[in-house]
């Protein structure tokens, strides 16, 4: 160890020292009575470009359901997914089955008669529907 070199680095030591802050206060009083606030900081502009793509709309002239509907399914285009369709029929009751239904009660069909007309399908209203997409097309009113 003799033959041996140390060499010693000495790290300077740094001390900070806590600065005290001072306290907040009011913006001074300039020479015209105002109070002067320091210059607000530089905004950066940058020029930006929108470039707006025109928008195409297409829009389809309405379709205008035409035809003759009865109670029995009928050709037609369906408003909703422009197919060309025969409608799908369900049944339901109407003014028609209940007027029956109450009319037969009165004249004295009260042993069950005169519930006939609620189960028959002459006497029922007819709604079509597409048999693609399920939209209600038309309800057939028969009274």
């Amino acid at each position: 160890m003799s033959g041996e070199k140390h060499h010693r680095r000495e790290v300077p030591m740094i001390v900070y020292e806590p600065q005290h802050r001072a306290e907040p206060s009011a913006p001074e009083l300039g020479q015209d009575g105002d109070y002067e606030y320091p210059p607000p900081p530089p905004y950066s502009y940058r020029e930006t470009t929108i470039v707006e793509e025109p928008v195409y709309l297409v829009s389809q002239p309405p379709i205008i359901v035409a035809g003759i509907f009865s109670s029995k399914p009928t050709s037609t285009i369906c408003p909703s997914c422009r197919q060309h369709i025969t409608t799908q029929v369900t049944y339901r009751l109407g003014k028609l089955s209940y007027l029956l239904c109450t009319s037969l009660c009165m004249v004295g069909c009260c042993f069950g008669c005169c519930f006939v007309p609620l189960f028959v399908k002459i006497f029922k209203d007819a709604d079509h529907y597409c048999p693609c997409c399920q939209f209600h097309i038309y309800r057939y009113k028969r009274l």
